[in-house]
């Protein structure tokens, strides 16, 4: 068994609230719920309080964190079942997770129908509701983050890891350049499901060291949901545009020291102008960029952990040009390799 795996089962017989518990405590009627079956098909009194506008042409609901989220980076918020959710947006990030069962959702105008391990993620003013009426096996988590979670302390620790990396992380912060939401698949990988039992039995049953073990559990979702992406672009088979621009990124990413625009229209069929086009549309980079980010990426990690000398290191990672490779890698670091080696040994 992965080393890794038995290191989240040890940890989770060490957490207070243990997973025969958490399933208890998921799959337990909430009063909300109950009011549901004794009045089935009618919204919930909460809407009472609250005055529908018209937000981007369209009716809708602006629901409020603030009194979940209080002091707090993030929250957790079990959807009610027996019931749907009208047309609404917020003001914060969410990602929904089908813990079990599924759910169908209209995100965008769109209809997406998520099953156990998928999930969305939504960025602030995104337009979405859920259509149809969850049952008891229907378990639908709600991560809401403030949109300042992912500046900082947070990118900081997942950055620099490759360009599909930077893209996904992207997509997920204030940095975005793409269609407000995303899709993600993670029905194969336990270890995800794995993380997320971890997180949800230290939010409902804090320990002394809540706050760091919260967010530790935080960090390795998303590594592990990058890792989910990276594996599933091998098969090179995609459902959507961030599927596909994922793909490609993950070509570039794997074949940075010799692939071009030619050799990645052949890979997927495409014209290489059209491929540049749509590379650029996505990310805001342009083929190039993106190829020589990765080179520099993997540059700063052999200048961080080998003693091959700048000149190796620029070789090796396929720069033909060193003064270019010096230029960019300072406007990326904004130091020379030099002073970038040194400032990691010190």
């Amino acid at each position: 068994m992965h080393r890794c795996f038995m290191s989240y089962l040890h940890v989770l017989k060490g957490v207070h609230m243990n997973l025969d518990e958490l399933h208890e405590f998921l799959y337990n009627l909430t009063d909300g719920e109950k009011w549901h079956l004794e009045n089935p098909e009618k919204l919930s009194p909460f809407y009472n309080t609250l005055s529908p506008i018209i937000h981007n042409g369209e009716k809708c609901y602006m629901f409020n964190f603030k009194n979940t989220l209080k002091d707090k980076h993030f929250a957790v918020v079990k959807e009610t079942r027996y019931t749907t959710i009208p047309m609404h947006f917020h003001k914060d990030m969410e990602m929904n997770y089908i813990y079990s069962g599924s759910c169908e959702f209209i995100i965008n105008n769109k209809k997406v129908t998520l099953n156990k391990g998928e999930l969305a993620i939504l960025d602030s003013d995104v337009h979405h509701s859920a259509i149809n009426i969850k049952n008891e096996n229907d378990i639908v988590i709600n991560f809401v983050y403030r949109k300042s979670y992912f500046t900082n302390r947070f990118l900081s620790r997942l950055s620099n890891k490759g360009i599909v990396t930077n893209f996904i992380l992207d997509a997920i912060s204030q940095n975005q350049k793409h269609d407000k939401y995303l899709i993600f698949d993670t029905s194969n990988n336990f270890k995800f499901h794995q993380i997320v039992q971890l997180l949800l039995c230290e939010y409902y049953s804090p320990s002394l060291n809540h706050n760091e073990l919260s967010e530790t559990y935080m960090i390795l979702l998303f590594l592990e949901l990058i890792n989910s992406v990276q594996i599933q672009t091998n098969s090179y088979h995609c459902k959507n545009q961030n599927d596909k621009i994922i793909e490609i990124l993950s070509f570039i990413e794997k074949n940075y020291k010799t692939c071009t625009l030619n050799e990645l229209g052949n890979v997927f069929n495409f014209n290489p102008n059209y491929i540049g086009n749509f590379i650029k549309d996505k990310t805001g980079k342009t083929f190039q960029e993106l190829k020589t980010l990765q080179q520099i990426t993997e540059a700063s990690i052999l200048l961080a952990e080998s003693s091959y000398s700048i000149n190796e290191i620029i070789s090796k990672v396929g720069c033909t040009n060193a003064n270019y490779f010096y230029k960019k890698f300072k406007s990326i670091f904004h130091k020379t390799p030099k002073e970038y080696r040194s400032s990691i040994k010190n």
